[in-house]
């Protein structure tokens, strides 16, 4: 449609509100050219001043949706379903009916990604939107083929009923409609108590309306506007929340809506959107110990694994939910005996669960986050014309990737915070151990960026620790690795080259060989741990824990056995039998199961300034 024929219809939609009893004598309805359509202010209108109001018989109810397809359909439909029916039914069949200069202003074409070429549709190749498209794509499809089955065969609107104008039909609701529960209150503010209800209409809500004028005005998201329903006639008077100039254009709000919610439902991006997020779906189901932590979850009252992250802002159970799924299966047993004994405190999921954990949760997060930043990376080079989709394609995945960075760049800040707390905490003989694993520990900070504590170098060599990038002074000092660890005792190490055990083995001894020499920096923190269990030790309070740990119990029994006492024979000095019984053996064999840390390659990278790999080891404070 040319501007000249936009105009005309405008005008007639303007002149049919008018006759059939809407007041709007100060607004004037605009073209807005490639924007599509405005509500614009004739004069000056006053906060607080009631400036239209529309007639309960302009608006489109389920009621009039049924009065109009009483012929068309043979069984009866709701919600979403009944007003695309009635769209196409107006639009491409009952040309000539009293909707008609409602339905000739509505758009013809969308800018939602439903509506895409294959070639835009590439530039969203690795967001949130690719899914959200093929879900949205899905769940129309099959509501379309029941519409289909609910329009009589015999009817003419059979023909117009494909599932390209079903599409338009559907975007026409989730850009227009509003709940009908929106009817049936005093006052509303629409920029915030409706926020919800109008969300309830994308997901094809059972009581849709659509509010001819209302639905014409655009989004700001600074907009105030409330509305008024008269009890007795059903109309709906528009309030303004404050002065609009003349010749100035009156804009609605339509909620707190990300760029994301705006382009899949509505075509449209705004700039700049405080509300933009990237949405992450945690997926712990291959878990092995998914029941258990997911009985955790519950516990907390922390049930959904839908997490919307902005810039600088973590959603508040997007930690709580990694520190569930970085336990290991040490944590979770313990953790689930305090929810036992305390079932109605669901506050320590909220707070720290010690420094190894929330090194591990925001070690998931980034890892999660970096690959989704990579992925966007190797898909952007998309070839494709400067479409008006392409645009919008392009600044949603840009402000995607900002999100991403921001918040990568916030958690490796806060992984650099917290491993120069951990030196510091060895460096003092203090800890931040979970509280079944020693008691004394230290609080620590439980969001990112958020620390208040004393991160600064501390121990004899404070000119070297602060020469030195946080990654490098935690992997050299404070974790115990086979890379970094053993180089500093060479005599343990000179005496492990003789044997031929996994890597698990050897930090075994090793962690026996810092309890007996009391000159390892590790000596203290590896003391500490004396009176922890790990469940495996646990066979005379819960002989459950045989049939999960047996095994595990016979496997190190039998190692302990090929390896001593032929260790203590060639090396009495490195390993004493007294500090390498079995018992003992099983104990630490039960720290290396329950303290394990798997430092991300970029700590790596940043510590040894080449590209290496993960490093894994123990944190013992």
């Amino acid at each position: 449609m040319d501007a000249g024929d936009n105009i005309q219809q405008l005008q007639k939609f303007q002149d049919w509100l008018e006759a059939n009893g809407a007041m709007l004598e100060k607004l004037e309805l605009r073209d807005c050219g490639p924007h599509g359509n405005g509500v614009y202010a004739r004069e000056t209108i006053r906060d607080n001043e009631q400036y239209a109001n529309i007639p309960s018989d302009l608006i489109i109810t389920s009621d009039v949706c049924r009065k109009e397809l009483k012929d068309v359909l043979s069984v009866d439909l709701s919600g979403r379903a009944l007003l695309c029916a009635f769209l196409i039914h107006q639009r491409f069949v009952c040309t000539e009916s009293f909707w008609k200069p409602y339905i000739d202003i509505l758009p013809q074409t969308f800018h939602t990604p439903l509506h895409f070429t294959t070639e835009d549709l590439l530039l969203l190749r690795g967001t949130p939107m690719e899914y959200a498209v093929e879900d949205r794509r899905s769940e129309l499809y099959a509501e379309y083929k029941r519409v289909q089955e609910a329009v009589d065969s015999k009817a003419d609107m059979c023909k117009a009923l494909d599932f390209d104008n079903y599409l338009w039909a559907a975007t026409v609701v989730s850009s227009r409609a509003f709940t009908k529960a929106l009817l049936n209150v005093g006052r509303e503010d629409i920029s915030d108590t409706n926020k919800e209800d109008l969300k309830q209409v994308n997901a094809g809500a059972k009581a849709s309306v659509l509010l001819p004028l209302l639905d014409m005005m655009n989004h700001r998201p600074q907009a105030l506007i409330t509305w008024l329903v008269d009890s007795d006639s059903g109309s709906i008077s528009f309030v303004a929340g404050s002065d609009v100039a003349a010749g100035s254009e009156v804009a609605n709000n339509y909620g707190a809506k990300s760029n994301e919610e705006l382009l899949l439902g509505y075509g449209f991006c705004a700039s700049p959107n405080p509300l933009n997020c990237y949405h992450i779906k945690l997926n712990y189901s291959q878990d092995p110990l998914f029941i258990e932590k997911r009985q955790i979850l519950e516990a907390a009252g922390i049930d959904a694994c839908d997490h919307y992250i902005r810039a600088h802002q973590l959603p508040r159970n997007l930690l709580p939910m990694l520190r569930v799924m970085a336990m290991t299966e040490t944590d979770v047993y313990y953790l689930r005996k305090i929810i036992n004994k305390t079932p109605d405190n669901v506050e320590w999921l909220q707070k720290s669960m010690g420094l190894r954990i929330e090194l591990r949760a925001r070690f998931l997060l980034a890892r999660l986050l970096d690959g989704k930043l990579n992925i966007l990376k190797n898909t952007a080079s998309v070839d494709t014309t400067e479409t008006e989709n392409a645009k919008l394609a392009l600044q949603y995945r840009n402000e995607l990737e900002d999100i991403l960075r921001t918040t990568i760049d916030n958690l490796h800040r806060d992984e650099n915070s917290l491993m120069l707390f951990a030196h510091s905490l060895l460096s003092e003989d203090r800890h931040a151990l979970p509280t079944f694993m020693a008691e004394g520990a230290i609080s620590l900070p439980t969001e990112a960026n958020d620390t208040e504590t004393d991160t600064e170098p501390k121990g004899q060599d404070v000119k070297r620790a602060r020469a030195m990038q946080p990654a490098q002074l935690f992997l050299e000092d404070v974790l115990i690795t086979l890379d970094y660890s053993l180089d500093q005792d060479a005599e343990f190490s000179q005496a492990v080259e003789q044997i031929d055990v996994d890597e698990d083995v050897l930090l075994t001894l090793f962690v026996l060989r810092c309890r007996a020499f009391t000159q390892s920096p590790w000596h203290t923190a590896v003391k500490r741990l004396e009176n922890f269990k790990h469940p495996m030790l646990l066979l005379e309070d819960d002989p459950t824990m045989l049939e999960s740990y047996g095994e595990m119990m016979m496997e190190m029994g039998e190692i302990h056995d090929s390896l001593f006492p032929l260790l203590n024979e060639h090396f009495p000095n490195v390993f004493p039998l007294e500090h390498f019984t079995s018992e003992l053996f099983l104990w630490a064999a039960g720290i290396v199961e329950s303290c394990r840390v798997s430092v991300p390659a970029w700590c790596v990278h940043a510590a040894k300034d080449q590209n290496l790999q993960d490093v894994e080891g123990l944190l013992l404070i």
